[in-house]
């Protein structure tokens, strides 16, 4: 009989791989201590605004994600301020202190106006004012690189503008500076009024020589919208000069006496009359009276400029056929009178007419001076009823 064959045994190949996995466990914890043992994490700097924080970051390439941890809770880490936190983490048995180094390497975005125009009336705009838009994870501060003056002439300028954060990174930008306001936008004049630095410019004193004096002289004299153009350095600017009228004109009457049945002309009454601009209209403002009511009548006149401007006057029309005035009497001698004194200059003085008989007679003393000595005339005067005046002239000793 053939003898039976054994059936392989399976002992030798279980121990076999039980001995395998016991070689690789004792390697890998082998491994693992010897991981725990080299330096795993390292310092870590992040730039200011970075607002995640990872297990990862500290990581050197001997270290496991998959058991590294935290100790310290990174939500207490201030992300948002340059400078240094400490913080403990964990590598398997392994625990390590490193350091969170918050630094701030970017410069600040900004904007920054191409152009701006200031007013020299004004102080000059703070650098702030040139930035339209600003970015940084601190706080920044603006200002000028050079400190601008406003130039003699009023001529546009550069102006470099910066913006700094609290670590010192800068971004600049460029800025046109317009200056205005060195000549008046608008200005008011009356016709014939001398047009002067005062009224067109802010600083007279200095920019008078900018003016031309023919020119400003032509603008005055003509009613109306003008636009003076001053011109400085690279740079011009406009005046809308306005020239207006609201002065009456000038007009001197006379009284006027006529015959019965006589009418009067409006020349007959005017003596004088006068506008800038040009002559005035003058025309009676009522209806004349009857040319045969003789007596004295009140006549209205007006003189209208082409503004519409109006002056309006009296004068008295006496209408009669007597043409001789009254005679004055008693007033033809010198008199002498005391310093301080209060003399009676109509004692003594009187007036005929040969029409109207005893006439009222007055005396003009606008020249005589009783509180100081010498000698001085008045003028005596005295009208009838149909307008007809007589005037004489006395010398007044003063002693």
């Amino acid at each position: 009989m053939p003898t039976p064959r054994k059936k392989p045994s399976l002992l030798i190949p279980i121990l076999l791989l039980i001995f395998l996995l016991l070689l690789a466990l004792v390697g890998w914890m082998l491994y693992t201590l010897w991981c725990d043992s080299q330096q795993v994490f390292h310092d870590v700097t992040l730039e200011l605004g970075t607002d995640t924080l990872t297990i990862q970051d500290f990581l050197t390439p001997l270290g496991n994600p998959n058991r590294a941890s935290f100790v310290t809770d990174p939500s207490t880490l201030d992300l948002s301020r340059v400078g240094r936190s400490s913080l403990t983490l964990k590598h398997g048995t392994q625990k390590a202190v490193v350091n969170l180094i918050v630094v701030d390497t970017t410069p600040p975005t900004a904007e920054f106006l191409p152009e701006y125009t200031a007013s020299v009336t004004d102080s000059l705009p703070q650098a702030g004012a040139l930035v339209t838009k600003v970015q940084d994870y601190s706080q920044v501060r603006v200002y000028y690189e050079d400190s601008p003056e406003i130039p003699e002439n009023y001529s546009d300028i550069d102006v470099t503008v910066v913006v700094e954060d609290t670590s010192g990174n800068r971004t600049k930008g460029q800025c046109l500076l317009h200056f205005t306001g060195w000549l008046k936008e608008s200005c008011t004049v009356e016709l014939g009024q001398s047009l002067t630095p005062e009224m067109l410019l802010t600083n007279p004193d200095r920019d008078q020589d900018l003016l031309k004096p023919e020119e400003l002289k032509s603008i005055s004299a003509t009613l109306g919208e003008h636009t003076l153009t001053v011109n400085t350095g690279s740079v011009s600017a406009q005046c809308l000069v306005t020239v207006t009228d609201t002065t009456p004109p000038t007009m001197t009457l006379q009284n006027v006496h006529c015959m019965p049945g006589k009418t009067p002309e409006i020349s007959d009454f005017v003596v004088s009359s006068a506008d800038l601009s040009g002559e005035p209209v003058i025309r009676f403002t009522q209806e004349l009276p009857d040319p045969y009511a003789e007596g004295a009548h009140t006549i209205a006149l007006e003189a209208a400029d082409s503004s519409g401007n109006v002056t309006r006057a009296e004068a008295i029309l006496w209408i009669s056929g007597d043409f001789n005035p009254p005679t004055i009497q008693g007033a033809d001698k010198e008199l002498t009178v005391q310093k301080d004194s209060s003399p009676n200059l109509l004692e003594g003085v009187s007036a005929v007419d040969d029409t109207d008989g005893k006439c009222d007679v007055a005396v003009d003393t606008s020249g005589l001076d009783l509180s100081k000595a010498g000698s001085y005339t008045v003028t005596y005067s005295a009208m009838d009823k149909s307008g007809n005046v007589a005037t004489c002239q006395r010398t007044i000793v003063v002693t």
